[in-house]
């Protein structure tokens, strides 16, 4: 299942540079025909999706001790996706109804019961990260067809928009409630953010001129996302103390770093030469 690669990775800090070591697995659900690797927990259990050779969707649950994968589909849906995980087991993500609509759903750790989530008035609701106090952050669009990130916190809603943006989108929460997202500007461009104690922060990697996401961090906190270079390549960070970490995986086409635990142990997607997407696991040596 897992293939072990390293890969010298330039970090960048100024004018500074140094060289750092990762170890990158191969990480894929068995036969699937595309996989995503979305979030790790201190345990090394990881959530994500995957979509099978007839093109559905589907969310899955990786144990690591056990090196098993457990599928995971909303009751009546007709595609999903999971993405956050804590460590109590919970999982959140995303559903397609057999309208068509989207909703955000919930995965209790311990009963395996599933709860539909659903900003108030919202066309469509993305549950993307949930930490150890179970407050859930994601996305909703609105009636007039504009994105904004939500907090779900002992069960009230509490709207979250970048200022001046013309839409937010909330990726990652840690377990100090630290946000991890992005914003679009006047112009249509993504702009990777932070929310920390309440204030925001753009975190775009040093000479990025097309596209940033910050999709993950711990409670460090590390973040991880992507970058797009000066010709549009897609590339994975990993921001650690203010300093920057380029990954990518050894001949992908593109790379993203999707979600960070506490040990620092990275997992993510990649697209191959084939245009075909696989999930990774990198770890420093």
């Amino acid at each position: 299942m897992f293939r072990k690669l390293c890969i010298s990775l330039l970090l960048f800090a100024g004018l500074q540079l140094s060289a750092q070591t990762f170890n990158f697995q191969l990480f894929d659900v068995p036969n699937s025909a595309s996989t995503e690797a979305d979030n790790i927990n201190a345990r090394g259990n990881i959530a994500g999706f995957f979509f099978d050779h007839a093109g559905q969707q589907h969310g899955f649950f990786f144990t690591a001790v056990s090196g098993t994968f457990t599928q995971i589909d909303f009751p009546g849906a007709t595609a999903t996706k999971t993405v956050g995980l804590n460590n109590r087991e919970d999982i959140v993500g995303a559903f397609t109804d057999a309208s068509g609509n989207q909703h955000g759903l919930l995965r209790d750790g311990i009963t395996a019961a599933f709860s539909q989530i659903d900003f108030p008035g919202a066309v469509s609701t993305q549950a993307l990260s949930i930490n150890d106090a179970r407050e859930i952050a994601g996305s909703f669009n609105d009636t007039a067809g504009r994105t904004h990130g939500f907090l779900l916190s002992s069960g009230v809603f509490s709207q979250i928009d970048f200022p001046g943006a013309t839409g937010t989108f909330i990726f990652g929460i840690n377990d100090r409630g630290d946000l991890a997202g992005a914003f679009t500007d006047a112009s249509g461009n993504f702009h990777a953010f932070t929310r920390q104690g309440g204030a925001f922060a753009a975190v775009n990697f040093p000479g990025t001129t097309t596209f940033s996401f910050a999709f993950g961090l711990n409670a460090r906190p590390n973040i991880v996302g992507s970058f797009g270079d000066a010709s549009g390549n897609g590339h994975g960070f990993l921001q650690q103390n203010g300093v920057f970490v380029q990954l990518d995986f050894p001949g992908a086409a593109s790379t993203d770093g999707d979600g960070i635990n506490a040990a620092g142990v990275i997992v993510g997607d990649f697209f191959d030469n084939a245009g075909v997407e696989h999930g990774y696991i990198a770890t420093r040596q």
